[in-house]
């Protein structure tokens, strides 16, 4: 990246400071934005897209942290340096465990400050280019790996077919397993490729405007046939005059359909599924006020999820494992969370043993 195309905020209720900040690197070719305060500092990363986040500890409104903790949430690529005085390291420390890269302390030493900000675009910018890199890497591996799976299930097709010669019932249910297996690691692969360009930022969202409660209902009636096998009762409760929002139909679909699929899996006979679909008020970052979102809930009667295991539900490297043993990928709930964030979004889960699980999404209405 050129020099002159970085972008710095420098966040400092000290005008003094914080203008001998800006002219300094206006000069050596930063592009600089000032805010006086942590309210201002949000809102300016909420309309414009910075490289670097200078920013005091103590200040009014939203002190450092709190606009660190933004920052991290809605604009990642954002690198972030606390500045602090002497008695507030303790506090530094804190930041860089909420995500700062590094911190300085007042007075702040202009001639290093220059170099510091350019070395630390370079490394963000190759640290981005290996993720890349290795993103590349693991889609071209698993697809080379789900080509021959594929070939492999096809063949044994072939065979149950008798097209290469008669086969006995023994043979046949062999077979069938094999095919059975086979189609669990396809599909297996299918949500790692999918996992896979979520997290690199290859899949555009196809937003329109619509009612959430369509795809909702679309969803739903699609299982009823298997809830019905399975003797669970399935509920739908739209609340009237939901307002259309912006979303990519197809990928919330893939959601609610997730969501659906484990509530069959979970739900024992005679339960039920309930799913409610309406307008909410969250607050979203802590100190400001609510915002409104139309929320999707389902809720099964299920075994429950043990309390331990909650922090786990969207651990792409752990298992979710319900009170009757059963256990189920945590790749498709991932591949939810991935979805519903990139819709500015939040997804949750509530569960109590021997109480049932709900699993909510959210999306905004603006």
């Amino acid at each position: 990246m050129d020099q002159e195309k970085i972008k710095v905020l420098v966040a400092d209720d000290e005008d003094p400071l914080r203008m001998t900040i800006a002219a300094w690197l206006g000069d050596e070719g930063f592009e600089v934005e000032e805010a006086p305060n942590g309210l201002d500092a949000i809102k300016m990363v909420q309309s414009k897209d910075f490289d670097i986040a200078l920013l005091d500890i103590k200040m009014p409104g939203a002190n450092g942290l709190e606009v660190l903790r933004f920052i991290k949430k809605n604009s990642t690529p954002t690198e972030v340096v606390m500045m602090t005085g002497m008695s507030d390291v303790s506090m530094a420390v804190e930041a860089m465990k909420l995500g700062a890269r590094e911190y300085l302390t007042k007075p702040v030493d202009m001639d290093q400050l220059v170099p510091q900000l350019r070395s630390l675009i370079k490394k963000r910018d190759a640290e981005e280019r290996i993720r890349q890199l290795q993103a590349e890497h693991t889609a071209r591996l698993l697809y080379d790996l789900h080509n021959p799976i594929s070939g492999l299930k096809q063949s044994i097709g072939y065979l149950m077919k008798g097209m290469a010669g008669p086969i006995g019932d023994h043979q046949k249910e062999l077979l069938g397993y094999m095919t059975n297996s086979i189609d669990k690691v396809i599909g297996l692969l299918n949500d790692m490729m999918d996992l896979t360009k979520l997290e690199a930022g290859r899949v555009r969202l196809n937003k329109g405007i619509a009612n959430l409660a369509d795809v909702v209902t679309k969803v739903a009636n699609e299982f009823r046939v298997p809830f019905q096998s399975n003797k669970i009762t399935l509920d739908v409760h739209p609340a009237p005059d939901l307002p259309p929002i912006e979303f990519d139909w197809q990928k919330i679909e893939q959601v609610v359909q997730e969501f659906l699929s484990n509530a069959v899996k979970f739900t024992p006979p005679q339960g039920a599924v309930v799913i409610h679909v309406k307008t909410v008020a969250m607050v979203m970052e802590e100190g400001h006020q609510p915002l409104e979102f139309v929320m999707t809930s389902v809720f099964n009667s299920g075994p429950g999820i043990p309390k331990e295991e909650l922090p786990l539900i969207f651990d792409r490297y752990r298992n979710v494992i319900a009170s009757n043993e059963k256990k189920t990928s945590s790749l498709g709930l991932i591949i939810c969370q991935r979805i519903i964030e990139a819709h500015n979004g939040k997804i949750w889960v509530e569960s109590e043993q021997n109480k049932g699980t709900t699993f909510c999404f959210a999306l905004p209405i603006r």
